[in-house]
């Protein structure tokens, strides 16, 4: 793996573990913590695509290999702005 595959991987565990932790910390059913952890991580993500993570300053840009197509352009949008229309 190269530095920035392996900073990736890095922020995503930072994610996921601050993810857990709150959800642990939290009230509610099981399957009530199982989403807002799922949740959570998904935004989590999203951010730290869209340039916006606390855990780094770092953008990507999602590209279909097969189209060209740019995830994030035609129209501009942020990813994590969009989430919770789609997620419980």
């Amino acid at each position: 793996m190269n530095s920035t595959q392996q900073r990736f991987f890095q922020q995503l565990a930072q994610i996921q573990e601050a993810c857990v932790q709150r959800a642990l910390a939290g009230p509610g059913s099981l399957e009530d913590r199982l989403c807002q952890v799922s949740y959570e991580m998904a935004a989590g993500i999203l951010e730290l695509i869209d340039g916006y993570s606390p855990f780094s300053s770092d953008r990507y840009d999602l590209v279909n290999t097969v189209t060209g197509e740019r995830l994030k352009e035609r129209p501009f949008l942020e990813l994590h702005d969009h989430l919770e229309e789609f997620l419980r």
